[in-house]
Formats: C-alpha cells, sequence, structure tokens
C-alpha cells in the first residue's frame, strides 16, 4: 500500500514537473485531472495505511484511569 503511494506521488510530482517546463493550458489541464487526483489518492492511501499500524491511537488515556 505505501509502495501504490509512492508511485501516485511520483507521478504526480512527474506531471508537476512537465507544467513547470511546458507553462500551457494543456499541461495545467492534465495536472488538473491526472496529477492532482493522484496525490490525493496518494495522501489518503498512506493515511489508511497509518491508521491500519495503529500511529492514530491514544495511548496516554490508559494512564489517565
Amino acid at each position: 500500500m505505501v509502495r501504490a503511494a509512492c508511485l501516485l506521488a511520483l507521478l504526480s510530482l512527474a506531471m508537476l514537473v512537465l507544467v513547470a517546463m511546458h507553462v500551457d493550458g494543456a499541461t495545467a489541464t492534465m495536472f488538473s485531472f491526472l496529477g492532482m487526483p493522484a496525490l490525493a489518492a496518494a495522501m489518503l492511501l498512506y493515511v489508511f495505511h497509518r491508521w491500519r499500524t495503529g500511529a492514530f491511537r491514544n495511548r496516554s488515556l490508559s494512564r489517565i484511569n
């Protein structure tokens, strides 16, 4: 799952490099419809992975009781 997130993030960065090299409407549209959704999917996959591994658990709650 983390590898898929990294792949999607790299795809988004590649699209961003294309936009930086060729500043026109076609590359901006391509980044809007491919790059940003790929980046959002990468972030969601990574957060979901971290949630499944227990990164967002409140461990200090057991010490209060």
